[in-house]
C-alpha cells in the first residue's frame, strides 16, 4: 500500500502541475478563437447554458475550468454510447468505494476517489443535455444518489474517527449537508425558490476533496500541526459542517420571505 501511496502522490503531483499551467493559460493569457469557442461549448453544457452563476464558497470560473477540463472525457462516454443513468450509478460506487477507504484511514486516495466520483456526477447531467437525453427518472436517480454518496463518504469517516469525539462533528457535518438539499427540495415542491447559499454540493465535496489531498501532502512530507496527523483535514469538515448548517438556515429564510 506504501508503494502505491508514494506513485499516486508523485502522480498527483504531476497532474496538479498540469492543472495549474492550463489555469494559468486560461486565467491570465489571451485565448485564441479556438480557445473561446470550446470553453463556451463546455460552459453550454451545464444547467445554465451561460455557465455558473451561483454565488458560493468556490468562483465560478473555477466551475466552468473543470467543465472544460472534462469535456473530452463527457465526449469520449457519449462516443462509447455510455448512458447518463450508468454514469450515476458508477458514481453512487465511487462513492462506495471512497467510504471504505476512509474508512481505513486513507485519507489521501479516499479525497482523489471522491473528486474522482464527483466529476462523474458531474458528468451524468452533461452528457444527458448533450445528448438530449434528460429524463424525470434520471434526475430522480441523481438527486437520491447523490444522497446516498453523502452519506457512505460520511459514514466513512465516521468509522475511522470513532469512538474519538470528533465523530459527532461528523455527524453534525453530515445531518447539515443534508438538510441542505432538503430544505430546496422542500421548497421547490412547494414552487418556492431556495437555490442560495455558499455550502451547495459541489462547494462541500471538492472543499473535502482538495483538503484531504492536501492533508495527505502534508502526511507524506511528514508536515504535522499539534502533534495531530490530518489536522487540516478536520479542520475542512468542521468548515464544511459550519457552512452546511448556515446554507441550511439561509435557504430556511429565503423560501419563508417568499
Amino acid at each position: 500500500m506504501d508503494y502505491i501511496l508514494e506513485n499516486l502522490y508523485i502522480a498527483y503531483l504531476l497532474f496538479v502541475f498540469i492543472f495549474i499551467a492550463g489555469w494559468i493559460k486560461a486565467r491570465f493569457i489571451k485565448p485564441s478563437n479556438i480557445d473561446k469557442e470550446i470553453f463556451q461549448n463546455a460552459k453550454s453544457a451545464t444547467k445554465n447554458p451561460e455557465g455558473y452563476k451561483d454565488k458560493t464558497m468556490i468562483s465560478n470560473f473555477y466551475k466552468d475550468w473543470w467543465c472544460f477540463m472534462i469535456e473530452p472525457s463527457e465526449n469520449l462516454l457519449i462516443k462509447n454510447n455510455i448512458t447518463p443513468n450508468t454514469i450515476t450509478i458508477i458514481s453512487l460506487f465511487i462513492s462506495l468505494i471512497t467510504s471504505y477507504i476512509y474508512s481505513q484511514g486513507y485519507i489521501f486516495i479516499g479525497s482523489v476517489f471522491l473528486l474522482a466520483g464527483s466529476t462523474f456526477d458531474m458528468l451524468d447531467g452533461r452528457v444527458a443535455r448533450k445528448t438530449n437525453s434528460e429524463s424525470i427518472l434520471g434526475s430522480f436517480m441523481d438527486s437520491c444518489f447523490d444522497r446516498f454518496s453523502e452519506i457512505f463518504i460520511m459514514f466513512g469517516l465516521f468509522i475511522y474517527y470513532f469512538p474519538d469525539t470528533f465523530c459527532y462533528v461528523i455527524m453534525f457535518a453530515s445531518l447539515f449537508s443534508l438538510t441542505v438539499s432538503y430544505v430546496k427540495a422542500a421548497a421547490d415542491n412547494l414552487g418556492l425558490s431556495s437555490n442560495v447559499g455558499l455550502m451547495q454540493r459541489a462547494d462541500r465535496v471538492v472543499y473535502l476533496g482538495v483538503g484531504g489531498i492536501i492533508s495527505g501532502f502534508c502526511e507524506y512530507f511528514n508536515i504535522i500541526f499539534f502533534n495531530h496527523n490530518h489536522l487540516l483535514f478536520m479542520g475542512v469538515i468542521v468548515i464544511v459542517g459550519i457552512f452546511s448548517f448556515t446554507t441550511t438556515i439561509q435557504r430556511l429564510l429565503y423560501a419563508i420571505k417568499q
